[in-house]
């Protein structure tokens, strides 16, 4: 016999986020006349990082190299008390054969799940209010600090960086907004309110719901939770923090304060602050903690919203062959120059990306593109942080397009924009 490790962490594909508590499932495949067989070698639970480490036994012969386990593995999760398949893998594709003595992996779940970002550790000791997060993104990569502060996220990355087109990033849609407060803060309820470009301040209403896991003898399992708002003690529009609600427990998201949908206000600079309340004595009243300081630097958050829509646009009336137009299932006896002209850009100067494919056969691109086909925002990097774009004209020259890179064929022009627009957790889906 020999002991095999294996140790990872289960994951949420699109976000990269945590899937705590799941049950990984390892098999040993087999090949049988008729397919593959799969039998259950080991079991573990993940931690609340959705981290899992587990030995096993084989009987494994070194003379026999390819005795080595061969296997799969399937994840399940316990949400409200019923088990459900998150992730599984096909073993006549997934298989992996003949594994080492230690084998890391990360399983990527893309079914619904329910995944965290879990806290490195407990509240902070102390007794500061700081915002933490806009979804995945830290508040230490947004310009967020003092009276000149844009509210972009990554301000200004340097060209040179190969994710530069992220650069000067503003926030949209459904925003996750998180912060910690300190152990020995008062605070029992919170308000978080916004200000937009100057204005005055106004309370986010929209509802918050997170989940806690509730430990049992016999297996525990995840309990939904409205945390606001709430018309209570006098005040309205107020949210129970996490560690008041259920405290000592994992939260899916443990350090979440709203879940604000910023389509609901006009673009602009936002800025958030936060007021924390305590019960009084006679717990009738929401009154001011008194024990409650807001960090000088990130007790305030800016945030530079833009929800607007790029445009994107093929100009039908302008793809010339030469100089004579083209219609829809023209015909053409491709010689000279084919020119292609469309619109990719952004008014509020948020363009991210823009590409311009001529397609052809079963989903065949033309590679590379002409010039002015595609750009993208690393290139306009600049002190004024916006890149409008523009109209363009790609233009397929049968010299360089010859019979190899554009056979005979139907052709059809796709033009797509993209925004820098990110709500925290990945960019914004742009336009075709």
């Amino acid at each position: 016999m020999a002991t095999f490790n294996i140790q990872g962490q289960v994951i949420e594909k699109s976000t990269g986020l945590s899937v705590p508590f799941a049950k990984v499932e390892i098999f040993e495949v087999d090949k049988v006349t008729d397919g593959f067989q799969s039998d259950l070698t080991a079991t573990v639970v993940a931690d609340i990082d959705g981290s899992f480490n587990v030995d096993f036994e084989w009987p494994y012969d070194i003379s026999i190299p390819s005795n080595r386990p061969d296997i799969i593995f399937r994840v399940v999760q316990m949400v409200g008390g019923v088990d459900k398949v998150i992730y599984t893998e096909d073993p006549a594709t997934q298989t992996r054969w003949n594994i080492s003595d230690y084998l890391s992996v990360t399983l990527e779940v893309e079914e619904d799940c329910v995944a965290i970002n879990p806290p490195a550790s407990g509240q902070p000791y102390d007794v500061l209010f700081v915002f933490t997060r806009v979804g995945k993104i830290g508040t230490n990569d947004i310009d967020t600090v003092g009276a000149t502060a844009s509210g972009y996220a990554f301000p200004d990355i340097d060209p040179s960086d190969p994710n530069s087109d992220a650069a000067n990033t503003p926030f949209g849609r459904t925003l996750d907004v998180a912060g910690w407060f300190g152990m020995y803060t008062d605070v029992e309820r919170y308000k978080i309110r916004y200000s937009l470009n100057g204005g005055p301040f106004q309370d986010i209403t929209d509802p918050l719901h997170n989940n806690y896991y509730e430990f049992a003898p016999t297996g525990g399992k995840w309990m939904s939770a409205a945390l606001g708002p709430f018309a209570e003690g006098g005040q309205s529009n107020t949210y129970i923090p996490t560690y008041v609600h259920m405290p000592n427990r994992p939260w899916t998201f443990p350090d979440l304060l709203a879940r604000w949908d910023t389509t609901k206000v006009a673009n602009g600079l936002v800025t958030l602050e936060i007021q924390g309340f305590k019960w009084d004595a006679a717990h009738t009243s929401l009154v001011p903690a008194t024990s409650l300081l807001i960090d000088p630097n990130y007790g305030v958050l800016n945030l530079l919203i833009d929800n607007s829509p790029p445009v994107v646009e093929i100009k039908e009336d302008e793809i010339k062959h030469g100089t004579t137009p083209v219609k829809v299932c023209d015909i053409v006896d491709f010689t000279g120059k084919l020119k292609v002209k469309f619109e990719a850009s952004d008014a509020a100067g948020h363009l991210r990306a823009f590409g311009l494919n001529a397609i052809y056969g079963h989903n065949k691109y033309v590679s590379p593109k002409p010039a002015n086909a595609a750009d993208s925002y690393s290139s306009h990097i600049d002190s004024t942080r916006k890149w409008i774009g523009g109209t363009f004209t790609a233009e397929y020259d049968a010299a360089v397009y010859n019979d190899t890179k554009m056979p005979t064929c139907a052709y059809q022009f796709r033009a797509a924009v993209s925004k820098r627009t990110s709500n925290g957790y990945g960019a914004r889906s742009g336009a075709m």
